[in-house]
């Protein structure tokens, strides 16, 4: 494994009677990293690549939750709260991943407050933008909702990531909606000169408007 790369990215470095326990994994995009129901093995973490998180309701609509980059940690959850794995990861670009087999966080890691540390910086990640995207969700209807979403990842915070995506089907699970409902929208905004339409591109005209709408609501 390259240690630098993961040092670099990470911050943390494993000792080298450690290194020959752990691997490296490449998933291609539409392959599942991980997936709901089964049983977690490890963590995993994120090299290269991006992939999405999302979550089978019981109607059998898939719900997308969000998007994940490096860095990026998959398995915390699951490991903290001593349960299956909660959703599913499926690679959207080829994916790069570490692997830190079960057995080697309870023998050897799981006592290191500096390894935890990036675990729990990641569950307050997970937290922070899940609370977020639950608050803009549920309480904004949905003109606002959109208008929040290009406002958000128009912005230079690092913290929009998990919501960046060119798919308006994606931006439409995103933020609690139907496609049809936000080809309405744009419509409208077309005819009143807010946007402009280019086949699948949203081309910003009025972003006074656009920020207007928003509500001063953002997604971060």
């Amino acid at each position: 494994m390259n240690q630098n790369q993961f040092q670099s990215i990470y911050h943390y470095t494993f000792t080298n009677d450690l290194i020959s326990s752990l691997s490296i994994k490449n998933f291609q995009p539409h392959e599942f990293i991980i997936k709901a129901g089964d049983k977690i093995e490890g963590i995993y973490f994120l090299l290269s690549g991006r992939y999405m998180v999302s979550s089978l309701e019981v109607t059998g609509k898939e719900l997308l939750l969000r998007f994940c980059q490096q860095p990026s940690i998959m398995g915390d959850v699951e490991i903290f709260a001593d349960c299956l794995i909660e959703s599913n990861c499926i690679a959207v670009e080829p994916c790069e991943i570490l692997f830190v087999p079960l057995e080697v966080y309870e023998t050897h890691l799981k006592y290191d407050s500096e390894f935890n540390q990036l675990l729990l910086k990641e569950l307050a990640y997970k937290l922070r933008t899940c609370t977020i995207s639950s608050r803009v969700n549920a309480l904004s209807p949905v003109n606002v909702r959109l208008a929040a979403y290009l406002c958000t990842i128009h912005s230079p915070s690092q913290l929009n990531k998990y919501i960046k995506t060119n798919s308006l089907d994606d931006v439409a699970s995103l933020i609690g909606t139907t496609k049809r409902h936000l080809n309405r929208i744009l419509k409208d905004w077309t005819e009143s000169g807010i946007i402009e339409r280019v086949e699948e591109e949203i081309h910003i005209l009025n972003w006074d408007s656009i920020k207007e709408i928003s509500e001063n609501v953002r997604f971060e």
